[in-house]
Parts: structure tokens; C-alpha cells; sequence
């Protein structure tokens, strides 16, 4: 039998567990950068779709000066919580390799601490949200439509209608039904006996109205693919509070000469 050289053996298990005190699946360098690039390349992309004019750049810029602001003023106290916790969860930990019970107040310390991070999440969010009005005062309805999520919902609204139409009668019947009961939004106002009035009102249509009205109809379909207005917000604010909204945006205006 021929034996495996001992440094060998420590390469394959190497090689598969990875060197010792390096962590399981950390990304090498190279992997940080692409990783990065992407999702510059990811943001700027949607930035691109916006078709932004030089003075909604810089209007872009201060909001999201303004957004960091906002986590900056919280970030101490943030830290302080977040020191606490991992003091306290180190503790917990060493406990439990032990095989030793842990006491209910720490615990209840943990779960204090917790909570008091979920509540300055809250009040970031909750200072943040009032810059939403000024983005909004800055972009047009098009372009928050891209933000927001609503140009696809629009897109999807447009193609409903496309496809009810191309439908034979047999076919249609079975479709609309189906399709008025997947898309109900009563909370929204659109119960599913609505969105079949919607569909037969477009599919009796001839042509030349139905490319006058079909932006209309699609906009009455829109509470069954929308966003709610609070997921709207909180796209808003996920925007602003990219950490590589300014560096991009001003990278934009350099390398296009403004």
C-alpha cells in the first residue's frame, strides 16, 4: 500500500477547510473587488435610467450628504449599543462552551439591547424619511416611477392588457377569471370583480381606442402591482443611503466632462 506523504495530507485538508484562523468562505481580494465593481456598475446603471440633468446631480449630491448626516449623528450611540452587545454576547458565548446555564438577566440584558438597536433604526429612518419630499421635489414622475418600482408595475400592468386581447374567447374566459383573482387588492380598492371590468373593458376595445385608453387602463391595474407607498419610501431611502451614491454621482460629472 502506498502511503500519502503527511504534507500532502495537510494540503488537501487545507485546500478544503482553508488555512487555519482564516474563516470559512471569506472572500479573497479579488473576490472584494468584483464584488465591488459590481455593484457600482449595479447602481450606476439604474442612475442611468433616471437620465439626471447636471442640477439634479448636484441636488442628488446634497440629499445624500444630508442622508449620511443622519447616520452619522446616531452612529456613537449605535456603537455604544453594539459594544454592549458583543461584550454581553461573548459572555453568553464562553457559557455555553462550557455547558454552563445562562443566567435569565443576561438575556434579558441581550434582548434590552437589541431593542434599543431596532429603535435607532427606527429614528434613522424616521429623521431620513423627511428628505424624501425633496428628492421628490427633484426628480419628475418618471423618473421616481424608475426608483420606486412603479415603471415596472406600469410595464406589467401594459402587458396584461396586451395579452388579454390576443386571447381567443374560450381562452379568455378561463384567464380573466384567474387573473382578477390573483391580482385583487381590495385594501387598495381593487377588488377582483373591478380588475375583470378592467380586462373585458379592454378586450372590447377596438385598436385605434384601445391605444388611445391603454395607458388609462393600465394605471387602474396599478394598486395589484404597485408597491405599497411605504416600500416606495423605503426605496427612496435605500438610494440615499448607498455608500457609493456621492463617490458615483461625482464620478458621473467627471467623466462627462461637467
Amino acid at each position: 500500500m502506498t502511503l500519502t506523504p503527511v504534507w500532502l495530507l495537510a494540503a488537501l485538508v487545507s485546500a478544503v477547510l482553508g488555512a487555519p484562523g482564516e474563516p470559512a468562505g471569506a472572500p479573497a481580494a479579488y473576490e472584494v473587488e468584483v464584488q465591488a465593481l459590481s455593484a457600482d456598475v449595479e447602481l450606476l446603471q439604474e442612475l442611468n435610467r433616471l437620465q439626471l440633468s447636471p442640477q439634479q446631480i448636484d441636488g442628488l449630491v446634497l440629499l445624500a450628504g444630508r442622508r449620511q448626516a443622519v447616520a452619522e449623528s446616531l452612529a456613537p450611540k449605535r456603537e455604544q449599543v453594539f459594544n454592549a452587545l458583543a461584550s454581553a454576547l461573548r459572555q453568553k458565548r464562553q457559557l455555553l462552551l462550557r455547558d454552563e446555564p445562562v443566567p435569565e438577566e443576561m438575556d434579558d440584558r441581550i434582548a434590552k439591547l437589541n431593542t434599543e438597536l431596532s429603535a435607532l433604526d427606527y429614528a434613522e429612518v424616521d429623521q431620513a424619511r423627511k428628505l424624501v419630499a425633496d428628492l421628490r421635489g427633484l426628480l419628475s414622475q418618471d423618473q421616481l416611477a424608475v426608483i420606486t418600482g412603479r415603471y415596472e408595475a406600469r410595464e406589467s400592468a401594459l402587458g396584461l392588457l396586451d395579452w388579454v386581447r390576443g386571447l381567443d374567447e374560450d381562452q379568455y374566459e378561463d384567464e380573466a377569471d384567474a387573473a382578477a383573482e390573483e391580482l385583487e387588492a381590495p385594501d387598495a380598492g381593487l377588488p377582483a370583480e373591478e380588475v375583470r371590468k378592467i380586462l373585458d373593458q379592454a378586450r372590447g376595445l377596438d385598436d385605434a381606442a384601445f391605444g388611445n385608453q391603454r395607458e388609462a387602463l393600465a394605471e387602474k391595474l396599478l394598486p395589484a402591482y404597485a408597491l405599497s407607498e411605504g416600500a416606495q419610501t423605503q426605496m427612496i431611502l435605500d438610494l440615499l443611503g448607498n455608500p457609493r451614491l456621492t463617490s458615483l454621482l461625482q464620478d458621473k460629472k467627471a467623466a462627462q466632462g461637467r
